[in-house]
């Protein structure tokens, strides 16, 4: 029977990681909202997936239907509130928002299959705290939303393999609608698949797990029906297949610019950790993380020696053969190997061939390192060896650098993208936070045990980030002067076009022409003709032969066509 104080703690800590992600998620949205930030000229994707929330809502827009091949969870969310009457931006503000205050929590759930309620708190904070996710909180983009969906999947799936095998009518279900909340999610499935090809004795595992596989695997044609419905229904190709064949058919040294071959900045993600960990204390935290990392390494390092003196004589089973012990040792050097493989060649060929080779890496690290340590502690079952948390180990680490590869290997970098590789870095952080603590002697002043301190120093320094990011928060003015652009314009009759689209579109509910680029404005000015445009909206002021400007916004220009009679 489980201990009342236990029960207690599981409580409070609970109780604790809820409240944080509330007031963190609120207070983000709060910000965007009263700053008019998020969406304004730094993304303009929202606008189309806001666009796409019209649709879904019965509210038809021509000329905007490429916005179908996105994916179409989020918007559909949205429009859930547009039928409701509340069609706005900000409706798409809190429902990305909410994800996450759900990451947080299946972040807390998600290590806490690893580490006790004091290190699963810390890392849920740091996660929730995380500069780079603080950014991208309820401002209408996808990347906080999928990432949650993923981590949830991937919690389930642990616990349908190790505890209940009903939770694959969860976890592939979830693992689905990630998908479809933004497509990198598809690497989930190959991070489950290695999770459970890790797991020694596959084909008694293939036995035992079938009838929640083929459960799970019915949840999850369930769930893929109604996204399918709407692809079909509406005439709609599947365009993440297309993305998909587009992007692993070449590699990305073969894009160019102005004729010539750029080049691949395969350390970027690396370089941003410190600017994206916290707003002025990155470097700290990053130090204190590196310190626990080598203590990790150093003491794998003094396991393997040890386990290697005693294991080096004896035999292993390979499936049915017997195989010398070394073998096992040579298989988990060419594990790191391929790995480091994986990184290195991102940019040389498919990204398809790159991912391959890290999850082959990680899938024979995994398999030698149990097989090493079943020998080692003369066990059956990794659960029952000093390491029974190996193969969540690896599936975190494998979390983070699917991501790093998949992204590391285009040439367009964005610090945004590094939200989905956070879950996986969080967990590495934490695993190196509790090992420097559990390593370093016992220091008390007072009977405070100042290692003990180390963790609740980090969470400070992540919550004071937090403050300052939002106290340096300030007016979003593009966009609020699109908005007095868009209601100035609003009864003008004629065709309207602008380089930002799909923000006018969203707000006029009609079709707004989009002018992807401006910078040679001789071609604007014709182009503008050839489309019989009666206004133009330009964010920054252009020089046009046939168009004047009418109205000022800020930095917003309304022109008309010249000749005309103005209003």
């Amino acid at each position: 029977m489980l201990d009342i104080s236990k029960k207690m703690e599981n409580r409070i800590s609970l109780i604790i990681v809820l409240l944080f992600s509330l007031i963190i998620t609120i207070a983000m949205i709060y910000q965007n909202i009263i700053h008019q930030r998020g969406i304004g000229t730094h993304y303009i994707d929202v606008y189309c997936y806001l666009i796409e929330s019209l649709r879904l809502a019965g509210i038809q827009i021509g000329g905007y239907q490429f916005v179908n091949y996105l994916p179409p969870f989020i918007p559909f969310l949205t429009s859930i509130l547009f039928r409701l009457g509340f069609i706005s931006e900000f409706s798409i503000f809190f429902t990305t928002g909410l994800f996450h205050i759900i990451g947080i929590l299946g972040m807390y759930y998600l290590l806490k299959l690893r580490f006790k309620n004091y290190y699963s708190i810390f890392g849920a904070i740091v996660y929730g705290a995380f500069l780079i996710n603080m950014k991208w909180i309820g401002n209408g983009t996808l990347d906080i939303a999928f990432t949650a969906l993923m981590i949830w999947a991937i919690y389930f799936f642990i616990l349908a393999m190790e505890k209940n095998q009903n939770y694959f009518c969860i976890a592939i279900p979830l693992a689905i609608i990630s998908f479809f909340t933004k497509y990198p999610a598809g690497l989930i499935f190959p991070l489950m698949l290695l999770y459970f090809m890790a797991k020694t004795r596959f084909f008694y595992n293939v036995k035992k797990y079938s009838k929640g596989l083929i459960k799970g695997a019915i949840a999850g044609i369930i769930t893929l029906i109604p996204f399918l419905g709407y692809f079909f229904i509406n005439k709609i190709p599947l365009g993440f297949i297309n993305q998909a064949q587009e992007i692993s058919s070449k590699s990305s040294l073969t894009a160019t610019s102005g004729g010539k071959l750029m080049g691949n900045d395969l350390f970027f993600y690396i370089k941003i950790i410190p600017q994206i960990i916290t707003y002025h204390y990155g470097k700290i935290i990053l130090a204190i993380f590196i310190i626990g990392l080598i203590v990790c390494i150093y003491f794998v390092i003094k396991n393997f020696k040890d386990t290697f003196s005693k294991n080096k004589n004896s035999k292993m089973k390979i499936y049915k053969w017997d195989v010398s012990s070394k073998l096992m040792y040579l298989l988990f050097a060419i594990s790191l190997i391929l790995i480091l493989i994986s990184f290195f060649t991102a940019s040389l060929f498919s990204f398809i061939i790159s991912e391959l080779l890290l999850f082959i890496g990680l899938y024979l690290c995994a398999y030698s390192y149990t097989k090493i340590y079943l020998e080692y502690d003369n066990a059956d079952d990794i659960s029952k060896t000093r390491y029974p948390y190996l193969l969540l180990n690896i599936i975190m680490i494998g979390f983070f650098l699917s991501y790093l590869v998949f992204f590391s290997a285009h040439l367009i970098k964005l610090k945004r993208y590094f939200v989905s590789m956070t879950p996986g870095f969080v967990f590495l952080i934490t695993l190196s936070i509790e090992t420097l603590v559990i390593k370093m002697r016992d220091i008390k002043i007072k009977k405070i045990n100042l290692k003990q301190l180390i963790p609740i120093f980090i969470i400070l320094l992540m919550l004071l980030s937090s403050v300052q990011y939002m106290d340096s928060l300030k007016d979003d003015k593009n966009s609020i002067d699109e908005k007095l652009a868009a209601k100035w314009i609003k009864d003008k009759d004629g065709i309207i076009m602008s380089d930002r689209g799909p923000a006018y579109t969203f707000y006029l509910k009609r079709e707004i022409k989009h002018v992807k680029s401006i910078n040679q404005e001789k071609h604007l000015d014709e182009k503008l003709l050839d489309n019989n445009a009666d206004y133009f909206i330009a964010l920054n002021p252009v020089n046009l032969t046939h168009y004047s400007p009418v109205k000022e916004f800020g930095n917003v220009t309304v022109y008309k066509r010249n000749n005309e009679i103005y209003n």
